[in-house]
């Protein structure tokens, strides 16, 4: 091949090259995009105490809800909150409801393949909470035929749930209420809820009058959680990582969990 073939075809190449990468840069502009339209839409589900509509305002509180605030406050832009619920997260953010999900989502294999996960905002566990009539003691006690366990469809509770119970049934509830999966074991309905630690001491504390307990058994299923943008938005996740270190140093995260939580 002559020398000026190979010039051409390496000139094609290289402008093929130019244009790919152009085009990454020129897709990877949520955060002007954001900035444009003077407000930063982010999606919550409830989950305690991370986000949960105030039954006497309807409106959201809780630390993500702090965060959220607090991220749109140093983008220059107003906090929109967008009303969700756990199996349809990662849909809403796909259809461009809203630009962010700020809930405690686990980072799961599955989850990563449809989106951009941030560095984890924090370390969770699950559990299993029972009636107080219950005779369970442990979750060994729960994987018996018969035995029913309640938990929030299209969520990693029950992706989590289907493989660790091998003879409970499962029963999957769909609900933007977190009340809802509480009050199947309340009611007796279901003999045990399953999920994330956190919201079963939150409950369980603010809704003494549903008789539950939690079983004292080892955690589950320990891992990160996070927050989630759409794949490609490298500039905007690397952004929220940037600014999760430092409400992490300024001790910010500590705050907002105490006033959420103070009675």
């Amino acid at each position: 091949m002559s020398m000026k073939k190979i010039a051409i075809k390496l000139g094609v190449i290289l402008s093929l090259f130019s244009l790919g990468i152009g085009s990454a840069f020129s897709a990877d502009d949520q955060i002007s995009v954001i900035k444009d339209r003077g407000e930063l839409l982010v999606c919550h589900a409830e989950a305690l105490p991370w986000g949960a509509k105030d039954p006497k305002t309807g409106e959201w509180v809780g630390t993500d809800i702090e965060a959220a605030r607090h991220l749109a406050g140093i983008m220059g832009v107003e906090y929109v909150p967008v009303d969700s619920q756990w199996g349809t997260l990662i849909p809403s953010l796909e259809t461009g409801k809203c630009d962010i999900v700020m809930s405690p989502m686990f980072r799961t294999a599955e989850r990563a393949m449809r989106v951009l996960f941030s560095n984890p905002s924090g370390y969770e566990t699950q559990g299993t909470a029972v009636h107080m009539d219950s005779d369970a003691q442990s979750h060994k006690d729960l994987d018996k035929e018969g035995m029913i366990i309640a938990v929030g469809s299209g969520t990693a509770d029950e992706a989590f749930a289907m493989r660790f119970f091998k003879m409970a049934e499962v029963k999957p509830l769909v609900s933007d209420k977190l009340s809802t999966y509480f009050l199947e074991v309340a009611s007796k309905r279901a003999d045990a809820v399953l999920t994330d630690s956190s919201s079963l001491r939150n409950f369980i504390k603010q809704n003494p009058g549903m008789n539950l307990r939690i079983v004292d058994d080892a955690p589950l299923n320990p891992q990160g959680y996070a927050y989630a943008v759409l794949p490609g938005q490298y500039h905007f996740v690397n952004f929220i990582n940037v600014w999760l270190e430092t409400i992490e140093q300024q001790g910010l995260k500590d705050k907002w969990y105490e006033m959420v939580t103070a009675e």
